[in-house]
């Protein structure tokens, strides 16, 4: 055999040898990945809150190996409802609604977490923050990120013995119902924080879990009191005022408004958050209780689509002081920070001065707390009570009687739906 064709049949040895080689680190490679899996995620996080907790899932996927495919979308509703009726779910949704998240449990779409999070884990939450269909039911969702609400924010160089004549004024209240497709909602918040500073837990949780009518009196008072503290001029401006609009001018040399009553989420949407201060709201509300302890909530919670190794990973992750802790302090520092309802979680991972602390020590307290009671309700309770208060807004000098009529029939309604649930608890 000549040297040429020796050194040819040992070129083809070796490049056989790389090629075997190449393909058995390429198959352990692939595999490997593929056992470690992906996992999909939908929440309503976009912009900076989006990246934020974007950053909270690329630490899971370098801890883990799984990898995390994130969907933040405005349209959340609309989005799952699409994917779940095609029957390609996400493998978890973070739902910014009790109810919803009651719904989805009640079509059989959820997978129950009871075996999936240990029960240290859950009862780290409480039951304020666990939803489930029936007092000894299963958990189907639990609040990965909190807000507190019953609180009215103002600028902190006005005096506080101030607060409550600019209170009494309706034209020092900044308000904004606008908000596309759920606009009305900050007047529903209004009213349910009314309710319970005037009424107590007691009242609030059976009216928010469909026992007490829409025309007893004293819901028929929480609408009086709100729709007796705007002025005409107050009222519809309101209803072509964003939201998020609304507060825009609180913090000027010379302000329109003094005062905005809304969640502890707004806070970094001001100009200037350095200057918001906030009091509790049962100090200013028109005939609230001035010794009420109670606090109105909202969550955003967690809950598995499809029951997966990876998802159950991300859920256990996700619902943990560790995770919460890396996602709080990863963002302590700017406006879009989270807080969280795990008692596990450090106060200084939740904000960097004395308004962030008072707001994550208030959410602590889960005996005094309620959540959202139109977040809790059924979807179409929830949107007609939206829309009942832009009417009531348009006119406020009309008794509310009518429209509480036409919604207490859509409670009525409601009561004998299989598939519009009711929760069967928002107090702590």
């Amino acid at each position: 055999m000549s040297a040429a064709k020796r050194s040819g049949q040992a070129t083809a040895t070796v490049l056989g040898l790389w090629m075997v080689l190449l393909c058995v680190v390429g198959a352990s490679d692939t595999s490997g990945w593929q056992s470690r899996g992906s996992v999909s995620v939908l929440a309503s996080w976009t912009g900076a809150e989006g990246e934020a907790f974007r950053h909270l899932l690329d630490t899971f996927t370098r801890r883990t190996g799984i990898h995390v495919d994130y969907q933040g979308t405005t349209a959340l509703r609309e989005v799952l409802s699409s994917e779940v009726g095609s029957g390609t779910p996400p493998d978890i949704a973070v739902l910014p609604s009790s109810g919803e998240l009651a719904a989805y449990a009640r079509q059989r779409q959820l997978t129950p977490l009871d075996g999936v999070l240990p029960s240290q884990e859950r009862k780290a939450y409480g039951r304020l923050w666990t939803p489930r269909l029936s007092a000894d039911g299963p958990v189907y969702g639990i609040a990965v990120k909190a807000d507190l609400k019953s609180i009215v924010w103002y600028d902190h160089d006005r005096r506080r013995d101030t607060l409550p004549g600019l209170a009494a004024d309706g034209r020092q209240w900044c308000v904004g119902m606008g908000d596309d497709a759920t606009s009305g909602w900050p007047g529903t918040d209004w009213i349910e924080d009314l309710l319970l500073q005037q009424q107590g837990r007691s009242v609030y949780q059976d009216w928010a879990t469909g026992g007490l009518p829409w025309t007893d009196p004293r819901v028929k008072r929480a609408w009086e009191s709100w729709g007796s503290l705007f002025g005409r001029d107050t009222a519809r401006t309101a209803l072509t005022t964003d939201f998020r609009e609304a507060g825009s001018k609180l913090f000027n040399a010379d302000p329109p408004c003094a005062l905005e009553h809304q969640g502890s989420f707004i806070r970094s949407g001001y100009p200037r958050p350095d200057k918001a201060d906030f009091t509790f709201s049962r100090s200013l509300l028109p005939d609230a209780d001035r010794g009420s302890t109670a606090r109105e909530v909202s969550g955003d919670f967690a809950a598995m689509f499809r029951d997966t190794p990876q998802a159950q990973k991300l859920m256990r992750y996700l619902v943990s002081a560790d995770a919460q802790r890396t996602w709080g302090r990863q963002t302590a520092t700017k406006s879009t920070h989270p807080f969280f309802a795990n008692p596990g979680v450090p106060l200084d991972a939740q904000g960097d001065d004395k308004v962030d602390r008072k707001i994550a020590e208030t959410l602590r307290d889960s005996a005094s707390l309620c959540l959202d009671a139109s977040d809790a309700m059924p979807t179409r309770m929830r949107l007609a009570f939206q829309r009942a208060v832009l009417t009531y807004l348009s006119d406020t000098t009309r008794p509310p009687d009518g429209l509480l009529r036409s919604l207490e029939k859509v409670r009525q309604s409601l009561r004998r739906a299989p598939d519009q649930p009711w929760l069967s608890t928002v107090c702590g």
